[in-house]
């Protein structure tokens, strides 16, 4: 299996208006173009799982302006929208980091094994990879409480520094009980829907003078809150599913 790759930028979220993002992806596609994944499931989805404390550490720390997560990340897929995701197969479990625009994330590939033992609770076997980043978290031991289910949009540059993403329709959830390639992947124990489009912008290395203008027109939609804050206010007031 692949070891864990690390990776140190920069990013910033928005919440525009449908106009400014129609306006903002309009101009950036003269820098960017559009990723594909896997050509047989052209339209991608995001189920992403977050882990805390019982003492919710994790949770304090984005209030304390040093924000940590964990997280399980799986990936999913349709080839039309009329069609419901699958899961792809590919899954990791990330630590991130975020200090005001600069943020650090070690990313860890798992099996279905594995995401599945994350997602029990259980413990996993001492000697993986996934299992020798928990051994060095600041707060243990962990749990899933909250998963963000969402369909996302990419764009990169031609060299990769560069990487905007469109996330729509996220809904909040209760956990997965597991993780198996092919089965269905949206959550059915539903906490809430959130009525807002977010759009994160991710650069290496020094801001590009295109990039710094087309951020500029989305400073009034600037925010600082995260899927996972959100998702675990939804998750502790135990907000009813709005369907």
């Amino acid at each position: 299996m692949p070891s864990a790759s690390v990776e140190l930028d920069h990013e910033r979220k928005f919440q525009p208006s449908r106009e400014a993002l129609d306006l903002f992806m309009r101009d950036a596609r003269r820098w960017t173009s559009p990723c594909v994944y896997n050509s047989g499931l052209p339209f991608a989805f995001t189920r992403t799982t977050y882990f805390d404390t019982e003492e919710l550490d994790f949770l304090g720390s984005c209030r304390a302006g040093h924000a940590e997560r964990l997280r399980l990340r799986e990936y999913a897929g349709t080839a039309d929208l009329a069609h419901p995701p699958v899961l792809s197969g590919k899954r990791f479990l990330e630590m991130k980091k975020n200090a005001g625009d600069r943020r650090t994330k070690v990313r860890i590939p798992l099996t279905a094994e594995e995401a599945g033992t994350l997602l029990s609770g259980a413990l996993l076997t001492e000697t993986c990879e996934a299992a020798r980043l928990l051994r060095q978290l600041p707060h243990a031991p962990v749990r899933p409480w909250v998963t963000a289910w969402y369909r996302r949009g990419t764009h990169a540059s031609h060299d990769a520094s560069v990487r905007i993403t469109v996330d729509e329709d996220l809904v909040f959830a209760l956990p997965p009980e597991r993780s198996a390639t092919g089965e269905l992947a949206a959550p059915s124990r539903l906490l809430q829907r959130a009525p807002a489009t977010l759009l994160e912008v991710k650069w290496r290395g020094r801001t590009p003078l295109w990039l710094e203008g087309l951020l500029w027109t989305l400073e009034p939609f600037e925010t600082q809150g995260s899927k996972f804050e959100q998702g675990m206010r939804a998750r502790l007031a135990g907000a009813p599913s709005t369907q």
